[in-house]
């Protein structure tokens, strides 16, 4: 309910503004050169240059369709499109964070492409996870552009001091090796439990390794789940700390020597591999029932006002193996086609790169919801509460199913 009112102040300001003024930008226009010309949404700062570098290759490509990129802030993407809708300003291509494309479908903000997806017939050469974030009401309303998850970390020099020939592979394993690994001056395990969505982030995989999932919070095996990670708490293995550690805080610690595991993804490797500080390995989740990882990236989609086929014979060039590999490198993400991940070079024989590309396969995607941002927030606040010990976990995950449950009946 909270969205929506926001959404519908936002609509109602807008067009009261759209009556005093236009918007600059203008989508779906034709170039001087005949090109019908498209405009593209996106919020890289790092990886501006190569989807410029993407784009200009397109375009010398072809002489019918023409991209042109503006950059919107990560913080102003979803504010500018309700803003676009309401006053028919919007952009014909958006990239933006798989969380939110749901809740854009939901929105009346992208076009339904599952004719055309359907009709390419290279859907089953994505990788399964991040193609259904893209996925609302079994209809297809976007293409994972890019991806990466999370894994375990850990210190190879401490787990061989320890004692521990392997990295855990279930929970079990994970508790007896954090105890192992936890001195006075290191503890054994870390994640991030902070109340925002990197807590959410890296709960996730534990939740569905159970059998749970977001919207069964109520369940024995949510229980479980929550119950095992308060354990690590209570037992020392893992610092209390965590309550507002980022996934960069947890990173400075496990350089320093102060953390012997942790959750964290492969944008960290450059960092932790360029420190020199430390010997890593990385693996699979330790798991329960099965491994699983989560999904981060972006989706890109085509707009409720885009001429789709254009639209679309943008996409479909972007998601030829080629480009889908070289954009995945430049940008330092994993490529979202299965057929890229488990043939190129660089993820197959790169140190550390290459350990994420099992992790790949089991990584499913946030939600989908309509409404993920409150869902998020409802189960942010069950981790704060159990693991403070403010509530037995049965009874905050019961309260945030509750809550899930009103939210979700509100889409």
């Amino acid at each position: 309910m909270r969205q929506k009112l926001v959404l519908v102040m936002v609509v109602l300001m807008v067009v009261v503004m759209a009556a005093c003024g236009n918007s600059e930008g203008i989508s779906e226009t034709e170039g001087s050169d005949g090109k019908k010309q498209l405009l593209l949404w996106h919020y890289y700062t790092g990886s501006e240059d190569a989807l410029n570098s993407m784009l200009d290759e397109y375009n010398q490509s072809q002489d019918e369709v023409e991209v042109v990129a503006e950059y919107v802030p990560f913080d102003e993407m979803n504010r500018q499109l309700s803003v676009g809708t309401a006053g028919d300003t919007l952009p014909d291509i958006v990239i933006s964070d798989t969380v939110n494309n749901a809740s854009m479908a939901s929105m009346g903000i992208l076009s339904d492409i599952t004719s055309q997806v359907e009709e390419w017939g290279e859907a089953d050469q994505l990788l399964e996870g991040p193609l259904n974030s893209a996925v609302y009401q079994d209809k297809y309303y976007g293409l994972p552009l890019t991806t990466n998850s999370l894994g375990l970390f850990y210190n190879e020099e401490l787990l061989n001091e320890a004692g521990i020939e392997e990295p855990p592979s279930t929970w079990d394993e994970l508790e007896k090796a954090a105890a192992t690994l936890t001195t006075d001056d290191v503890k054994g395990f870390g994640l991030s439990a902070t109340r925002s969505e990197e807590s959410t982030f890296q709960f996730y995989p534990f939740l569905y390794s159970s059998g749970a999932t977001y919207e069964e919070l109520n369940s024995p095996e949510a229980a479980d789940t929550f119950n095992f990670m308060k354990g690590l708490l209570d037992e020392g293995s893992m610092s209390q700390d965590v309550l507002n550690a980022t996934q960069d805080d947890l990173t400075r610690k496990f350089i320093e020597g102060n953390l012997a595991m942790m959750i964290n993804g492969p944008w960290m490797i450059d960092r932790i591999a360029e420190s020199g500080e430390v010997d890593f390995g990385i693996s699979q989740i330790p798991k329960d029932e099965e491994y699983v990882s989560v999904t981060g990236g972006d989706n890109i989609a085509v707009t409720s006002n885009a001429d789709v086929d254009a639209a679309w014979n943008f996409l479909s060039w972007l998601f030829e193996p080629e480009q889908n590999e070289q954009f995945a490198k430049d940008t330092g993400y994993y490529p979202t086609r299965s057929d890229v991940l488990n043939e190129a070079d660089y993820w197959q024989n790169t140190e550390h790169v290459k350990q994420f590309v099992p992790i790949m396969e089991n990584a499913i995607p946030r939600g989908p919801s309509a409404n993920w941002p409150n869902v998020s927030e409802a189960i942010q606040i069950a981790i704060q509460e159990i693991l403070t010990g403010t509530k037995p976990a049965e009874e905050a995950l019961e309260d945030a199913a509750t809550e899930i449950e009103e939210i979700e009946a509100e889409e």
